[in-house]
């Protein structure tokens, strides 16, 4: 593998920015850093299929006088669908090696976070060879927390990458991307690692090995909270990471301007890496992305800033298109409601992928980050739209085309009451919603979830109202 050696230049990208392994170090004291990797695990005992995340993030913030930094991990159970999270979080205070809870070397990623006294220390740093030189993109991390339920986490982890790293946005942006509205934030990701150890969660304790993992880095000069307002509710996103079994792994990544009614602005697109030896890198802002169903939060991990304390709904699946690809899929959550206690509203659990890409049917596995609730009226009035118009149901003989044809009013008469909404009048909004909405709820095959999508709209009409 002739990319495998340090220095590696990035093909791709501005050598200041992309050569490895300095660009995972702290050398340059940026003003924002973020350490990400995930991965699909199997038990090699009970051939339980888990996926892990942890995040590591790094800021320095008013002028970078003060550091804030948060450690993150959470567990899934694949097989089972149920998940543990947490965050530990070093608020802000004047940078100092003895109080910092978030440890860097300069040159290459080594990562150290203080955990709570009584538990090891959460490490991810580059292997060494017997000289003590490092060993080009190869890492070991030990992460150690405590979930939401109280289960003691510990994943301990040998990671080789065998893809080299790629750019967001393809050879063309080479990397370098608008992130929050920040102009020039750096971005890659690494795919394709190969990864064994030992998995500790709860009573469960065993060996385990996998090859569908991810990491992924972003960086700035400034801070990525430059352009945002004090309860993060300008800029919100959406990040889906992809890996197929045609050797094609794809980041799709959304950006939404909340305060201009969810406008998607830069960078918004799907970046893709190919399989060897030429692994081919892609980017493209045309395509698709559909989401047929939300669910709501049961708000049972909160954000440090929430976006209100109502309801909050979330994209459930997703239908993802690229036409200059052939690409159409589709993921399926394996995990129901992975909500983590970050700063704002975060989401990110396992996904199941099954579609096709270059005329051929392929399948595969990945994650599926939300940060975008839908928390307004309008917002979740489209989310009503939308979910009447994806119904699913038996269509067969008059009853179903009855049935149908409710469904098609409902989305309509949702798409007024969002109309209304975005007028600027939560008023008229409810009184439509209970003249017109109200007796189309029974078309629902699946009731349920339209039902409280429907109760929970009027209620935030009627809140939006009392504001205003």
């Amino acid at each position: 593998m002739s990319w495998k050696t340090y220095p590696h230049v990035a093909p791709w990208g501005d050598p200041k920015w992309f050569t490895f392994p300095d660009c995972d170090g702290d050398g340059r004291r940026l003003a924002t850093q973020t350490y990400f990797v995930d991965g699909f695990l199997r038990g090699k005992e009970t051939g339980t299929q888990y996926a892990f995340l942890t995040v590591f993030t790094d800021a320095r913030l008013f002028d970078r006088t003060q550091r804030f930094s948060f450690f993150s991990l959470a567990f899934f159970d694949c097989d089972r669908g149920r998940y543990g999270t947490s965050t530990d979080f070093d608020f802000p205070h004047p940078e100092s090696a003895e109080h910092d809870r978030l440890a860097a070397a300069p040159q290459h990623l080594d990562l150290r976070w203080k955990n709570a006294a009584g538990m090891p220390p959460s490490v991810w740093r580059n292997q060494r060879n017997a000289d003590r030189s490092l060993r080009p993109f190869a890492w070991t991390v030990e992460l150690h927390a405590v979930d939401h339920h109280g289960a003691r986490m510990a994943l301990e982890l040998e990671i080789e990458a065998e893809r080299p790293p790629a750019p967001l946005g393809g050879p063309e942006l080479g990397g370098e991307m608008m992130f929050l509205g920040e102009e020039q934030t750096f971005s890659y990701f690494q795919s394709g690692l190969r990864m064994r150890g030992r998995l500790g969660w709860g009573d469960v304790a065993e060996e385990v090995e996998g090859t569908v993992g991810w990491i992924d880095r972003q960086w700035s000069e400034e801070n990525f909270a430059r352009h945002q307002d004090p309860g993060s509710s300008r800029y919100r996103n959406e990040w889906r990471v992809i890996q197929l079994d045609n050797g094609w792994d794809l980041s799709c990544f959304h950006q939404y301007r909340r305060d201009h009614r969810n406008a998607v602005v830069p960078w918004t697109g799907v970046s893709a890496q190919g399989p060897e030896p030429g692994f081919e890198v892609r980017g493209t802002h045309r395509f698709e992305m559909t989401v047929p169903e939300f669910i709501r939060s049961p708000g049972v991990v909160r954000a440090l800033l929430m976006l209100s304390e109502g309801p909050r709904w979330f994209p459930a699946r997703y239908r993802l298109q690229v036409p200059e690809w052939d690409l159409d899929l589709e993921g399926e959550p394996l995990v129901e409601a992975p909500a983590h206690g970050f700063p704002i509203e975060w989401w990110s659990g396992p996904v199941r992928i099954e579609g096709r890409m270059f005329g051929e049917r392929v399948s595969g596995l990945g994650f599926d980050e939300r940060a975008n609730p839908r928390v307004r009226g309008f917002e979740i009035a489209e989310a009503l739209r939308i979910s009447a118009d994806h119904l699913g149901g038996v269509d067969i003989g008059a009853a179903a085309d009855s049935r149908r044809a409710r469904r098609k009013m409902l989305s309509y008469r949702a798409w007024e009451v969002e109309a209304l909404c975005l007028r600027g009048d939560p008023g008229a909004a409810a009184r439509h919603f209970e003249r017109f909405v109200n007796p189309s709820l029974d078309v629902a095959a699946d009731g349920q979830r339209i039902g409280d999508l429907a109760a929970d709209l009027l209620a935030v009409l009627r809140s939006e109202e009392e504001v205003k």
